[in-house]
């Protein structure tokens, strides 16, 4: 059951929506907990970081494409970044600065395909609507809609 407004109304279902959609972040590319909770109509960004977290090991979903606003990689339970997930983008060709950011507009990820939207039950023309009401910092660095 969904909310009228096509929100997902359980955390199981909105979980399967984050997890749906991070898989189609191809490699070499990232995209950031905001993209992520914009698309599937996420409470706050923190909400899909507790999805990635909620993983289990082996899971096949790309958890390592998913970064901070600032491209950078968020800091776990322990106060520590990932070097795991840093690995992983290198490894698919992510380059970072020696702040350890990523550079979004070179790496950023420009969202799913309005095909891949409609075919999953988003409603293409709500997300654009709501995708040109952004702050001015923005969600998409290369929005496809």
């Amino acid at each position: 059951m969904k909310a009228q407004n096509g929100a997902p109304t359980s955390r199981s279902q909105l979980f399967d929506r984050i997890y749906s959609l991070v898989r189609t972040i191809p490699a070499g590319e990232v995209a950031t907990y905001g993209q992520i909770a914009f698309v599937v109509q996420a409470p706050t960004p923190r909400v899909v970081g507790f999805a990635m977290a909620s993983l289990p090991p082996g899971a096949d979903v790309p958890w390592h494409r998913v970064v901070n606003a600032a491209g950078r990689i968020s800091r776990r339970k322990d106060g520590l970044e990932s070097p795991e997930q840093q690995r992983k983008l290198r490894a698919e060709g992510v380059i970072f600065d020696r702040t350890g950011r990523a550079d979004l507009a070179a790496c950023g990820w420009p969202g799913p395909s309005w095909q891949w939207l409609e075919e999953n039950g988003y409603d293409v023309g709500e997300l654009a609507l709501r995708s040109q009401t952004l702050d001015r910092r923005g969600i998409w660095h290369r929005w496809r809609l």
